[in-house]
């Protein structure tokens, strides 16, 4: 994950409201990472979106 480039090209700003856990949570995967909160939103968001294709409105019909 380290060596991927992920939130590139035309960024925005997000505010969301989760639990206090997830925030401290967050916080400590970044320092032990030593990448940025937004980078790990950004691959989890990421991954998320690849196995819920159906949120999207994609049909995926695996045999």
């Amino acid at each position: 994950m380290k060596t991927q480039s992920h939130n590139q090209g035309e960024l925005t700003e997000l505010k969301v409201k989760i639990e206090a856990q997830l925030v401290k949570d967050l916080q400590l995967m970044a320092e032990n990472a030593e990448i940025s909160i937004d980078e790990i939103v950004a691959v989890s968001i990421k991954r998320f979106k690849s196995s819920h294709a159906d949120y999207m409105g994609v049909r995926v019909d695996f045999p």
